[in-house]
């Protein structure tokens, strides 16, 4: 296959697409993480910080996580976690989250479990279940027994607006070993918890992520960045997660192929197994520096699990690896081989639902022997528009092309004599260089 991409490399641009497999259960090969957790611990009634040991109270707190860089327009998620490190069970426990709305219009559509509601604007309570006591080992260094809901928000903040300042309250009440053996109610608080939005300048210009919700109308993002009119567009499932996206200059490429620089990251390795298929793809979008439509992709999918068998043969779950034309085993490649670095596919045949192959140096070069046999990890690169099916058509400086039956497909529009739009369909997650 590989032969046919470098016939056409003087008649076209090159796309190097790297997409991240979501059968693979690694963190994603994007490489992009500019989305910022934040945990914010309480203290109770006398600013002692949780958990109070040492002083006449509850040993149980609350903690608060807001995410930072996300889009003013998207989904918003806010974790609430009450630890009980008390002998006792924290009886009746319920939280409270208060924001000031102005400029920010928050609103509250769910929470994970469902023990949440919005009685009024800027504020969602939560009641918890009972949280049982850590019994006789209560004390510092104690793992605390801990109850955690997930809170999912609209966000439609106007431009003046850079930030959200959460403030949470805790109450349970508590019974067993209070003093005469009657129940009293001790208060947590969180104030502030801030989530800090994306900004559009600089950097953050080229960066955009949201909080995927399948609810309309979150469920259908179009995350985008200014370097190149660069986006990605795709359906969620039915599970919330965080996407990311980013653009940025400096593309490696795989052997024998030049690229324009531009690099795409998207991380959606949040999203449950199973999300993205032929019947619900990605679709990436950029213009790219380019004279005809006549453009190549090379992809590299997220590492999946291969098992080396000595002398040189490689075997993973499933029919992918039939179709690629290069693998990457990251810094763990089998012993006798280069980490990092890019390989040929050769001698690929399936088998039983799997498929078996080796690698080489060179697309007709001899197959490499290793030293070493074992579960190792690898990356499936694959060249994308050397095939007439992984053409489609018609698309305009304005629209996609439908997606394909069977992806991966691409399409190019001419914006002017150095300028050309790519569209790239499939059904998978990770990095797209041009």
């Amino acid at each position: 296959m590989f032969r046919k991409v470098v016939s056409r490399l003087g008649v076209g641009a090159v796309l190097v697409a790297s997409m991240a497999a979501l059968v693979a259960a690694t963190a994603s090969s994007g490489d992009i993480g500019f989305v910022a957790k934040q945990t914010v611990s309480s203290v109770d009634g006398n600013n002692v910080a949780c958990p109070g040991f040492g002083v006449n109270e509850r040993h149980y707190c609350l903690d608060v996580t807001t995410y930072s860089n996300l889009k003013k327009s998207g989904g918003v998620e806010v974790d609430l976690a009450l630890k009980n490190y008390d002998q006792s069970t924290l009886t009746n426990p319920s939280t409270k989250l208060t924001w000031t709305n102005t400029g920010v219009n928050l609103s509250f559509l769910s929470s994970n479990p469902s023990i949440c509601s919005s009685p009024a604007e800027g504020q969602v309570t939560c009641n918890f279940a009972n949280i049982p006591g850590v019994g006789s080992i209560s004390g510092p260094g104690v793992t605390p027994i801990t109850s955690s809901v997930k809170l999912f928000f609209g966000a439609a903040a106007i431009d003046s607006v850079s930030s959200v300042s959460f403030k949470a309250t805790a109450n349970a009440k508590e019974s067993g070993n209070d003093s005469g053996g009657a129940a009293n109610v001790e208060t947590q608080t969180v104030d502030p918890a801030v989530m800090t939005f994306d900004g559009n300048t600089g950097a953050a210009a080229n960066e955009d992520a949201t909080v995927v919700l399948p609810s309309a109308p979150f469920n259908k993002p179009h995350l985008l960045a200014a370097l190149s009119n660069a986006s990605v567009d795709f359906t969620s499932g039915s599970a919330p997660f965080i996407a990311q996206f980013a653009a940025s200059n400096g593309a490696a490429c795989f052997p024998g192929i030049a690229c324009t620089g531009l690099q795409l990251a998207t991380d959606l390795s949040g999203a449950a197994g199973g999300t993205f298929s032929a019947t619900n793809q990605i679709l990436w979008t950029a213009d790219v520096a380019a004279t005809n439509t006549n453009v190549l992709a090379a992809h590299y999918y997220d590492p999946v699990s291969i098992a080396a068998s000595l002398p040189s043969t490689l075997t993973t779950a499933g029919t992918g690896f039939a179709s690629c034309d290069g693998v990457n085993f990251g810094s763990t490649p089998p012993a006798g081989l280069t980490a990092n670095q890019d390989y040929f596919v050769r001698n690929a045949s399936v088998s039983g639902g799997s498929t078996s192959f080796q690698v080489s140096t060179t697309g007709k070069g001899p197959a490499l022997t290793f030293t070493g046999s074992g579960s190792v990890s690898g990356s499936c690169i694959r060249i994308i528009g050397d095939q007439k099916s992984e053409k489609i058509g018609p698309c305009t400086a304005t629209a996609a092309p439908a997606a394909p039956a069977q992806p991966p497909a691409l399409c190019g529009v001419k914006l002017s004599n150095t300028t050309v739009r790519v569209y790239l369909w499939d059904a998978a997650n990770g990095k797209i260089s041009y």
